[in-house]
């Protein structure tokens, strides 16, 4: 009687289990590719709506992917003299007005700056989010379109979802150099984080299910960077960590520095959270990743 009743009981279990994770991965892989994207408005009263708001010279650009995607952005022109430029790639659910307001200023100093929304996001058409997968296409489509207006030597400069994008799209692109501040190594690991914090059981299991659950719904295979960062060499690439990050852990980063091959460089920042390096530690940050494209774009 007893064996019985464990037996069923197991069996509850499991199907409890199975329900459960079929349930996880149902919903998480349709909030990952089709998420509440914010609108595209300053995030803070007084922030910069375009770069005009910060006293700089742009135009306002759209360009097509290869997929038909219509993008929207900025160019910024360089203050000095120069062909060289940077692609400046925003984070997942976010558009490009954190970046204009944080980095946009002392880049363009030393080059020329394009930002653009992803797909799915600001002003962008529409789009599946699919963390680099699609999103490689927005990054060629970018550098086609400075090709188009004869710049280059071009780096990639990618912040979260925008470093992953610029380093599984780097390889395949006549791009210079990579600037991955805060990426992810393997897309289910911060999946996973962000499940822990809500508060889901069987978080580990959960995200690989959420991620195979948004491949069969976006009818692609979602890119982790690990996979690919060794290609990008011989062009350079800057991993930039902060080691407070509680969404994706600065271990990531090491295992990206690890598996890529030279020229590489890790600029590991104490105390910062996700996406707040350049925050934590803007002096050091500027120096840091000016000398780098200094050094590789010239």
């Amino acid at each position: 009687m007893i064996r019985r009743f464990l037996r069923w009981a197991g069996r509850a279990a499991g199907l409890l289990t199975g329900a459960y994770l079929f349930a996880i991965a149902f919903r998480g892989s349709h909030v990952l590719v089709r998420p509440q994207v914010r609108p595209f408005l300053p995030d803070a009263e007084g922030a910069p709506a375009t770069p005009a708001d910060l006293g700089l010279a742009y135009e306002s650009v759209r360009f097509t992917t290869d997929d038909g995607v219509t993008l929207s952005g900025w160019l910024v022109p360089a203050a000095r003299e120069t062909r060289t430029a940077v692609i400046v790639l925003h984070g997942f659910s976010g558009h490009r007005l954190p970046e204009l307001a944080a980095f946009v200023p002392w880049l363009q100093e030393r080059h020329h700056v394009l930002q653009f929304d992803f797909r799915g996001h600001g002003e962008s058409g529409p789009g599946s989010v699919t963390l680099g997968a699609h999103e490689r296409r927005d990054v060629a489509a970018a550098v086609r379109f400075l090709e188009s207006r004869g710049l280059g030597p071009l780096a990639l400069f990618g912040i979260s979802m925008g470093g992953a994008t610029a380093i599984v799209s780097a390889p395949d692109l006549p791009v210079a150099a990579v600037v991955a501040d805060a990426p992810f190594a393997e897309l289910h690991h911060p999946i996973a984080n962000r499940m822990r914090e809500i508060g889901y059981p069987l978080a580990r299991v959960g995200a690989r299910l959420v991620v195979a659950g948004a491949s069969l719904r976006t009818r692609s295979h979602l890119p982790d960077p690990i996979s690919v960062v060794a290609r990008i060499a011989p062009r350079a690439l800057l991993l930039i960590a902060p080691q407070a990050d509680q969404l994706i852990s600065w271990h990531q980063s090491e295992r990206l520095f690890a598996a890529a091959g030279e020229p590489k460089e890790l600029f590991l920042v104490p105390d910062a959270g996700h996406a707040e390096a350049y925050a934590m530690a803007p002096e050091a940050y500027r120096s840091r990743v000016l000398a780098f494209l200094e050094r590789h774009l010239g």
